[in-house]
């Protein structure tokens, strides 16, 4: 179980005769700081006589993008982040400044706006310098001061992406009778790879200042509050973390549910954990998203394993896997995902395209090996989903058949339902974009990401005319890393797909004999194989561009599976385990 501590008080630093006990404190801090070192006495007792201390609740904006520039900070206790927004309005997170680094100094230095939102993470205390005291500084002092602008440009370029981890996490119970505390426990085992990890109970921190809980966080690999009844303690508790854990009862109906306390912040994480006695129910998931709109990930928690997978997720060393579109060749992610598991290699969330959905959707429903090779086979070689040929205004094959297929083999529950977290990808025909499924049926979802133009019709949902994911991105990587802060392992089987013929216009024979040929000769490009590749070729530069964006690519061999050999299931899985067992061990080399 986590641990719960107590710090000790700070020792009072010496006092230098020349300064006040503030500016004394003061002095040290910055004499203590890298930034600083070096920086003759003189200079330091200016910066800590001219300072001004300020206050900072957490969630609570320092200046936003695009103010003016009109000082810089030194962070003394808390922690803030940066965020920036593109030309879409989007917010890309810049990174976090922890305990005495510098905030704003570019823009002061640089004489521009501010080019990023700074916002407190916890309740803070920052050291301010306007800039008229800054200007003041550099003519007193010019050689310290310009090596000190060198130093936070130098730092400001180094740092300026690197990625923010989480390491403090707020527990709230939102449904009566949930035991906070004990899954406080439990998370902070699972996030022992953050080193050692403390759970901070009410009683021993309520009353604490912010300097407690900085040097708290100093000293601990990561925290974990602990929430209660007291409104004024839970609002505490989300102001000192990086992220908040909304603990419920799924039993219980989402009517009554606590809302998250008014202090959290529009960009911090939220994630709804639903303590779950078994599989859940279809549809069971919806209404608690419904109460809790602005949640940013929903969990499903059985069992310890689930809590394991939750504290990947919200530390950033969670593994997605992203499975790509190929027909047939599909199957070979059976294989790949099997020897995945082989190596005791964890996947934490799931993305596909096509037959990489469909694959992606049984490994979703935390389906063993032996279970996913039962279902697919039943579903694609016993029971042949593009069986059913009509006559083609629209498409070659009528689709009743895929979705009778899609219905069997998943049942009619909704995506939030599944025990892992999981979305595909389709496109959009009426708006010419990319469209994500992460919410609603599962079987439209995987319908739609498989209906290649021409084989099966499209789907209409929700104003939406949408096909196979694979026209415009057949292994969407950077999709799930816009969702995941981790690694990435794609699985890439129709990369290499290739038609040949010898066959030239001149030679082609009557219509007649061309259908006899598609059934005698299967080097002969059929209308199915022409439509399949046609709808992948596309998206092949956007995979090029994917497939670089992976931390671990398969591209297993299948140049003897064909796009259409639902009979080849056995071979498919056979190769894409090699091939996958050889990389890993490649990999380790």
């Amino acid at each position: 179980m986590g641990e719960s501590v107590s710090v000790p008080a700070m020792s009072e630093p010496s006092l230098p005769s020349h300064a006040s006990v503030q500016e004394s404190r003061l002095y040290e801090f910055l004499a203590g700081l890298p930034l600083f070192s070096g920086l003759p006495e003189a200079t330091l007792v200016a910066l800590a006589s001219s300072a001004e201390r300020i206050a900072l609740p957490g969630g609570v904006a320092l200046f936003d993008q695009d103010d003016l520039s009109d000082a810089f900070y030194v962070l003394r206790w808390g922690r803030l982040r940066a965020w920036r927004r593109d030309a879409e309005g989007k917010h890309r997170a810049l990174g976090q400044i922890a305990p005495g680094e510098c905030v704003g100094e570019v823009g002061l230095i640089l004489e521009r706006a501010r080019n990023a939102t700074a916002v407190a993470l916890r309740d803070s205390e920052l050291l301010r310098w306007s800039k008229a005291s800054f200007e003041h500084l550099v003519g007193q002092h010019p050689g310290a001061m310009l090596r000190l602008a060198r130093e936070a440009l130098k730092r400001f370029a180094e740092t300026i992406d690197r990625p923010a981890q989480a390491r403090c996490f707020a527990v709230l119970a939102t449904t009566p009778g949930v035991d906070a505390e004990a899954f406080a426990g439990k998370l902070a085992d699972a996030l022992r790879p953050l080193g050692q990890v403390r759970v901070v109970l009410p009683d021993e921190a309520r009353t604490r200042g912010p300097g407690w809980f900085t040097r708290l966080e100093q000293q601990s690999g990561g925290l974990v509050y602990v929430g209660d009844d007291d409104p004024i303690w839970r609002e505490r508790c989300v102001r000192q973390s990086d992220a908040v854990v909304l603990l419920a009862d799924a039993s219980q109906a989402p009517s009554g549910v606590l809302s998250p306390p008014p202090a959290l912040s529009e960009h911090t994480p939220r994630h709804l954990v639903l303590l779950q006695p078994g599989i859940p129910d279809a549809g069971s998931t919806r209404p608690w998203i419904a109460a809790l709109p602005a949640v940013t990930m929903h969990h499903h928690v059985r069992r310890d394993d689930d809590i394991a997978r939750v504290a990947r997720l919200l530390s950033g060393r969670a593994t997605g896997l992203v499975l790509s579109g190929g027909g047939a060749r599909g199957f070979a992610h059976i294989g790949a995902l099997h020897a995945l598991r082989e190596a005791g290699i964890e996947v934490d969330y799931i993305a596909g395209c096509s037959a990489g959905a469909i694959v992606g959707a049984g490994i979703a429903s935390d389906w063993d090996d032996a279970h996913l090779v039962a279902a697919l086979r039943a579903a694609f070689v016993e029971d042949n989903p593009l069986s059913d040929r009509t006559l083609p205004l629209v498409a070659m094959h009528s689709g009743q058949k895929v979705t009778q297929v899609l219905k069997r083999t998943y049942g009619e529950g909704d995506i939030e339902d599944l025990p892992l977290p999981f979305f595909c990808v389709s496109t959009d025909l009426a708006e010419g974009v990319l469209h994500v499924h992460e919410r609603g049926p599962l079987w439209i979802a995987l319908r739609a990401t498989s209906a290649i133009p021409g084989v099966v019709p499209p789907v209409f949902h929700e104003r939406r005319v949408l096909v196979d994911g694979g026209i415009m991105d057949n292994l969407p990587v950077a999709e799930m890393r816009h969702r995941l802060a981790g690694e990435i392992i794609a699985v890439d089987v129709g990369g290499n797909y290739r038609i040949d013929t010898e066959l030239e216009e001149t030679a082609l024979p009557p219509w007649w004999q061309q259908i006899a040929l598609q059934w005698r000769d299967q080097r002969y490009p059929g209308i199915g194989r022409i439509l399949w590749r046609a709808g992948m070729v596309n998206s092949a530069a956007t995979v090029a561009r994917q497939r670089r964006q992976s931390n671990l690519l398969l591209t297993p061999d299948l140049g003897e599976i064909d796009l259409l050999g639902w009979n080849q299931f056995e071979r498919a899985v056979q190769l894409g385990y090699e091939e996958t067992v050889r990389q890993l061990a490649a990999s380790r080399r």
